[in-house]
């Protein structure tokens, strides 16, 4: 991706442009998604889903600059801010779920970045297809999910669902 000997403001440039591509891509995926509700997320989900596929990015290269030089990714700090917002706003109780999502993936890219080994395909694509499925979630839906869950709720009596642990 860099060159060995590249002066350190070609390798920002390059960096600032794979952030920028990012976010339009993340844009081009959401736009294409037939179900608007939760399409950005989903599109956040694809990017991100495994930094091994994406190798046209260099991935470590991206995390690094995010912490060191964040000017660098302000693309992405703003479209994730803005994301923040229009979830957080009361209006929208299901946008909570976005944001959960996006730091779920958040959480798994850098994962993936630390230790490419921690999760298999298979259990890979189980975190992100129960991600993906809670982007497609209606406020109604998590309401009595939320209600079930709550102290005193059937969940938390041990409800009828005979989940394990």
């Amino acid at each position: 991706m860099f060159r060995p000997d590249a002066p350190i403001e070609e390798i920002e440039q390059d960096v600032e442009s794979m952030i920028v591509e990012l976010v339009h891509e993340l844009g081009r995926v959401a736009e294409a998604d037939p179900n608007p509700v939760g399409a950005e997320e989903r599109a956040y989900i694809q990017a991100f889903s495994d930094a091994r596929a994406n190798s046209d990015r260099d991935q470590a290269a991206l995390l690094a600059t995010a912490i060191s030089r964040p000017n660098l990714a302000e693309s992405l700090l703003y479209l994730n801010r803005r994301l923040d917002q229009e979830d957080l706003a009361p209006d929208e109780p299901v946008g909570i779920i976005g944001i959960i999502v996006r730091l779920a993936m958040d959480g798994l890219w850098v994962s993936d970045i630390l230790d490419d080994t921690r999760f298999n395909q298979r259990e890979r694509e189980k975190i992100t297809s129960l991600l993906t499925g809670m982007t497609y979630l209606t406020d109604d839906r998590l309401n009595a999910v939320l209600a079930d869950i709550a102290p005193g709720g059937d969940a938390a009596r041990g409800g009828s669902q005979g989940q394990k642990r």
